[in-house]
């Protein structure tokens, strides 16, 4: 399978990956064939991309770094709490570190810390998702850095939170697809004070958390908001949480905004590191970012395309790749795989567009 955008989405193609809602219920099922119904809901949902069986490439296998019960259960929790925390300040704690505890485990269990699947959510959903992937894209950084579980459960607390501020900002603006008034701006940047509000007044709640809603949008030149912080004056898991955040906002493929492929997003957030993101996070976080994922199709320098089967934390730029079409156009058949650690004179030169192949 393999990712496609909405927009090259035709009938008669099943659906490679289970698309779900944030209260955990099946929008659509993996194998499903999609009929021009299915599109056009999909595209009311705002689902921008979504997984696609193809043939053509051959079975290929998109694994998350968390389970899908985990990914979920954490979705469902963070959308009951942070619809329901302006009311009920003394929160279910309980399972919420239970489900950041669960995400912190899997993460530790998995030897190969390599991001390569594409989180496919609903509009009305996003904040959920994003909360999530964030968690789990800070705490992947953090385990790289070194961090012990004791930090990994404040962390994953605040990044499950950082946004909880939003519940106050009205919902069109959330999911406004053209640029802020500067009223609308200046509104929408309260979010992270008020989120800190809202987390300092839960007693069992460490002060960190809610540090992390105050200071995700802080730059590490001190040309953020809401204080200017600069450097190490931000706190440290405010630090890391500023480049998931931005990291999964540029790749998920919000309606109205256009998505980087994780290469992009990833070159974009080096270009910046000392800028807006601290270069120790930025130095790790790419670390755990495949920068073309399992079931992306490429062009390789000799002309040939192929799709990625495999990819390494040690070479991001080389991955294992099944060579799909020769120089001239033709099929290969069978195709065959290559290592391109292994063959230097073999290289990715770009990414395919839909419909090259």
């Amino acid at each position: 399978m393999r990712v496609v955008p909405i927009e090259k989405v035709e009938s008669q193609m099943q659906v490679g990956r289970t698309i779900y809602g944030a209260n955990g219920e099946t929008l659509l099922a993996r194998g499903v064939a999609l009929t021009p119904r299915y599109i056009e809901r999909l595209k009311e949902l705002g689902i921008v991309v979504l997984y696609i069986v193809d043939e053509s490439v051959g079975d290929i296998q998109v694994d998350d770094v968390v389970s899908e019960k985990t990914r979920l259960e954490a979705i469902k929790c963070t959308k009951e709490t942070m619809e329901n925390i302006r009311l009920n300040p003394s929160l279910n704690l309980a399972r919420i570190n239970e489900a950041v505890n669960d995400i912190i485990n899997e993460l530790l269990n998995n030897r190969d810390l390599i991001v390569n699947l594409v989180d496919i959510r609903a509009m009305n959903d996003y904040t959920f998702g994003h909360s999530v992937n964030v968690a789990i894209l800070s705490l992947i950084t953090a385990i790289t850095m070194g961090f012990g579980k004791d930090k990994l459960r404040i962390l994953g607390a605040g990044a499950l939170f950082h946004d909880v501020g939003k519940t106050a900002v009205p919902e069109n603006m959330l999911i406004k697809t053209t640029p802020l008034t500067d009223e609308e701006e200046e509104l929408f940047e309260e979010h992270t004070t008020i989120g800190f509000h809202i987390l300092r007044k839960i007693e069992s709640l460490s002060l960190q958390v809610a540090h992390v809603a105050l200071q995700h949008h802080e730059h590490y030149d001190g040309t953020g908001y809401p204080r200017q912080l600069r450097g190490d004056e931000v706190n440290e898991f405010a630090r890391i949480v500023t480049v998931a955040d931005i990291y999964d906002r540029l790749t998920c493929g919000r309606a109205g905004r256009a998505r980087l492929s994780p290469l992009q997003a990833v070159e974009l957030i080096i270009a910046n590191s000392g800028k807006f993101f601290a270069p120790e996070v930025v130095e790790h976080f790419i670390y755990t970012i495949a920068l073309f994922p399992v079931g992306t199709l490429v062009m390789l320098n000799t002309q040939e395309k192929a799709v990625v089967v495999e990819t390494f934390r040690e070479y991001p730029t080389r991955p294992k790749v099944r060579l799909l079409v020769n120089s001239q156009g033709n099929r290969i058949i069978p195709p065959y795989e290559m290592e391109l650690a292994s063959n230097p004179d073999f290289y990715i030169i770009r990414i395919l567009e839909e419909g090259e192949l």
